[in-house]
């Protein structure tokens, strides 16, 4: 007869706690756990939108006392994979919910106790734990073996699968595009969990992160904010983004959500803590002083952000790059444009009789919101650069009440075509006061229906201001006192390149336009320089000498071989190589790249010819060609026929994925996407 040796590992850790005591930890956990969980389902959100928060709660209130059940009442009974099932599954709603802690605290202390509830009731029950290698009971044939691993495998694959396919998966973000909002790189990039569901019950919101195929290579995840809707027409110009409402026809300035506007406010400069910053940044005029982070301004002083290469005059802000680490965005496309929104946040004392005035440049608009600290003594004024100055919002402003010798924390902001003025977290004012651009559309609009993606439009847009472009932050102090102002910050908004025209000139920006058919959705990047998004997409088609054609994108990452080879192709002495040439005929209008209209057919033609010139010089018969639908065909190049290159500045709303609503496991830790 052989023996039999069974050796059970000696209890570790919590296990060597009486039974008695392990069983009453865990009906106590799970008691408060569910408590707190039926408090949070009754408790509100702190943010709107969170629909996950509900589901998970609801799902908290079918496994507490489920996976108390298993482990409690069948104990020994059930089988070991339902009981760590269900443990699992318990401690997994559990973490997602302590996730959501920006969105409610209550949420957040229900999954934790959920997770010591999983581990406590896991801990209740003594399972024989013992080493295969010391039983010598008989022989497992393979058979059994083999189907025992099958099965494990196979149910741990489909519970993977549902919730990947189904529920909520992780994508790593490769680049910038949408810094600063997610930082990308390939290795260290933000990882985001993506809530799959949420577009089964609806459609794509406005300012909000989305995930989904690329249209051109649809294998490809892609996340960008979705800007526009079905059905609306899109203009982009000096920063700003203008459509026409579906149904209402009214033409717009796109105002930013709360979320969103926050995220995509860049800092300019962070609280002044040295002398080094205030020289950089400030040009001075009159008796200004500044120490210990403090800008001391007596009477008939002024201090001007930003300060200007000479001391003659000041600068302007531009759209600089904000830190955003590897953003893969070359440092040329930085500092082109020059941005007027903008926001200062200040904390302002006002000598006794003093006055602090506060101005915002935009172009020819100035808004100055004048700072004193007798009652009724505060304004806000406009003016069109003449030396006229309406008064605005004067009820809201003139109630505002700054005293004397005590600091008052004020943010004044301009964006979106709204002017906000807050005092010490409380917001005082918000005036609708528009663009120029957008108040010549709407004169325009009402003699007869403008296309914002038509040339009319475009010519309005086009169109410099008299005294050209501006944006800076001016702080003065009144004629016979002043005040010491403590700058906390200044930031700028994004700003949204339109299309980026290169000639012989240089760079000029123009206009973007696009027209958004019934199932399209238009996209963009927050790190707008650096974001290949609707504004660049080029679809590709080559038709071959048999009659047959594939098609994809003409970007860099999608179609590496056949663009590199475009890039090459091209003669020494011209400025534009092959590939140059296809996107300028996807983008531009022939009087736009200085072509005569017509000519369209021979450029094609001379792209033909550079390209089959490059390829004889690399010694290149065909390139793989990554097509739109996912895979890849081999081209050979002498066979194609002719070339077509169109603009695809939409996605379509079956490519949507779903929602990133949070980033894990990222340098900046853990947080929830508005």
């Amino acid at each position: 007869m052989t023996d039999t040796h069974i050796k059970a590992a000696p209890a570790k850790g919590y296990a060597k706690l009486k039974p008695e005591l392990r069983r009453r930890i865990a009906d106590a956990s799970a008691l408060v756990a569910f408590i707190a969980t039926v408090a949070a389902l009754f408790s509100g959100a702190k943010l709107e939108g969170v629909w996950l928060r509900l589901p998970l709660l609801g799902a908290l209130v079918l496994l507490i006392p489920g996976a108390w059940f298993v482990h409690r009442k069948l104990a020994q009974k059930t089988s070991p994979i339902l009981a760590g099932g269900v443990g699992v599954a318990l401690a997994g709603v559990g973490l997602l919910a302590a996730a959501l802690l920006k969105a409610s605290g209550w949420t957040a202390l229900a999954g934790l106790l959920a997770i010591f509830a999983a581990w406590a009731l896991r801990g209740a029950v003594d399972r024989a734990v013992i080493r295969g290698r010391d039983i010598k009971t008989g022989d497992v044939g393979f058979a059994s073996w083999l189907f025992s691993q099958t099965e494990s495998l196979a149910a741990a694959l489909v519970l993977v699968l549902l919730v990947w396919h189904f529920g909520l998966e992780a994508f790593r973000i490769p680049s910038g595009s949408m810094a600063p909002t997610l930082l990308g790189d390939p290795v260290t990039g933000d990882r985001v969990l993506v809530d799959k569901f949420v577009y089964d019950y609806r459609n794509p919101e406005r300012w909000e992160p989305v995930v989904f195929r690329y249209p051109l290579r649809r294998t490809d995840p892609y996340v960008k904010r979705c800007i526009a809707l079905p059905g609306e027409q899109v203009l982009i110009a000096e920063g700003d983004v203008y459509v026409r409402k579906v149904g209402s026809g009214k033409i717009e300035l796109l105002r930013k959500t709360p979320a969103a506007r926050e995220v995509l406010w860049l800092p300019l400069v962070t609280e002044l803590e040295s002398n080094t910053q205030w020289v950089k940044n400030f040009k001075r005029d009159g008796d200004v002083d500044y120490k210990d982070g403090v800008i001391t301004l007596r009477k008939r002083a002024s201090a001007i952000f930003p300060r200007g290469e000479t001391d003659e005059e000041p600068g302007d802000v531009t759209d600089h790059d904000a830190s955003f680490g590897a953003t893969e965005t070359p440092k040329n496309r930085y500092n082109q444009h020059i941005v007027g929104d903008l926001r200062i946040r200040a904390e302002v004392t006002l000598d006794d009789n003093g006055e602090c005035s506060i101005t915002l440049v935009r172009d020819e608009d100035s808004y100055t919101l004048e700072l004193r600290p007798a009652a009724g003594g505060c304004k806000l004024v406009h003016s069109a650069g003449e030396d006229v100055f309406e008064p605005m919002a004067t009820d809201d402003i003139s109630a505002i009440e700054m005293g004397a010798g005590s600091a008052r924390e004020v943010w004044f902001s301009l964006a979106d075509g709204v002017l906000r003025v807050s005092i010490d977290g409380e917001l005082k004012t918000e005036v609708e006061v528009g663009t120029p651009l957008l108040d010549q559309l709407i004169a325009r609009d009402k003699q007869k229906t403008i296309d914002l993606a038509g040339t009319e439009a475009l010519a309005l847009a086009r169109a410099e201001p008299a005294g050209g472009r501006h944006g800076r932050i001016e702080l003065r102090s009144g004629e016979e006192s002043g005040a010491e102002v403590h700058v906390l910050g200044i930031e700028r908004d994004i700003y949204y390149i339109g299309r980026t025209l290169e000639d012989e000139q240089g760079e000029t920006e123009l206009p973007f336009q696009v027209s958004m058919a019934d199932d399209q959705y238009f996209v963009l990047g927050d790190n707008s320089p650096g974001s290949a998004d609707c504004r660049f997409w080029t679809r590709i088609t080559l038709f071959m000498k048999d009659g047959t054609q594939v098609t994809g994108s003409m970007d860099q990452p999608a179609n590496p071989e056949l663009v590199g080879l475009l890039a090459k192709a091209g003669d020494e002495n011209e400025m534009f190589s092959a590939y140059h040439l296809l996107f300028r005929l996807a983008h531009f209008t022939p009087i736009e790249r200085g072509d005569t209209p017509g000519d369209d057919g021979s450029i094609i033609k001379k792209v033909e010819k550079l390209l089959n010139e490059a390829a004889t010089k690399q010694g290149r018969a065909a390139v793989d060609f990554n097509i739109d639908g996912g895979g890849h065909v081999r081209v050979t190049l002498s066979e194609i026929d002719r070339i077509q290159v169109q603009s695809e500045p939409f996605v379509e709303r079956k490519l949507f994925v779903g929602r990133p609503f949070a980033v894990f496991l990222s340098p900046r830790g853990m947080k929830l996407i508005d």
